[in-house]
């Protein structure tokens, strides 16, 4: 009884084994499938580049993942995921009575990390996130809104605080506007150079920004006719 109970543990042990270094091997596809997506662009990665720099081979791919576009997919989940947690962490790390510039600041800051990373190779890879957070393909449209809608739904709550009276559809509108300049700031299309810039200056150059994107405001009043 003994001896079968010790092959038991001794199968279990080498099942667990098998098990971390399949985890260790995905992991490394998908650290190298973003390094060679930020340096190349999605058209100019190919298969056996991923499986050279992960040090793994071609059946590890199609075994984790099916195909390298479907390892591109989970690669820009990855990151996107990381993202949402990053800013649902930082949203929950604020005090109840955090101000509006608290609150978008600690909403923006992944992304203002993400693109104020020293490295060139980062921003090119946020960039392409941005592409997909933006026009999501097809299979990943469904996963893309219910997982954006994690960070909505801790951002509101911070918001229904900081801006009480404003209804929620008008705080959802003000939140997609804040959005569209995370995202723009993300996919590198403004006009601006922020290459040379460290994080806390974007911060501090973009926040107010956000802010007063979810501050809303009134127009001011037209002059009277003359």
């Amino acid at each position: 009884m003994k001896l079968e109970g010790d092959e038991r543990m001794s199968e279990a042990l080498k099942l667990d084994g098998r098990r971390e270094a399949g985890e260790r091997t995905r992991q490394r596809l998908l650290e190298a499938t973003a390094a060679l997506l930020a340096e190349h662009g999605e058209d100019g990665v190919k298969l056996r580049d991923i499986t050279d720099a992960a040090s793994a081979n071609v059946a590890a791919v199609s075994y984790h993942f099916g195909s390298k576009e479907a390892l591109c997919r989970a690669t820009c989940e990855q990151a996107i995921t990381q993202l949402i947690d990053d800013q649902i962490e930082g949203l929950r790390e604020l005090e109840e009575d955090a101000t509006l510039e608290q609150i978008a600041a600690a909403w923006a800051r992944p992304v203002i990390r993400a693109v104020s990373e020293p490295r060139g190779e980062s921003r090119a890879f946020m960039r392409i996130v941005a592409r997909v957070v933006a026009d999501p393909p097809e299979e990943l449209r469904g996963w893309m809104a219910s997982t954006i809608a994690r960070a909505d739904a801790e951002l509101l709550q911070r918001l229904r605080r900081a801006l009480p009276g404003v209804s929620d559809d008008e705080l959802r509108i003000r939140t997609e506007c804040a959005a569209g300049i995370t995202n723009f700031i993300a996919t590198g299309n403004m006009r601006c150079d922020f290459g040379a810039r460290s994080g806390e200056e974007l911060e501090n150059l973009l926040v107010p920004v956000i802010a007063g994107a979810l501050a809303g405001g009134t127009l001011a009043p037209r002059p009277a006719s003359a």
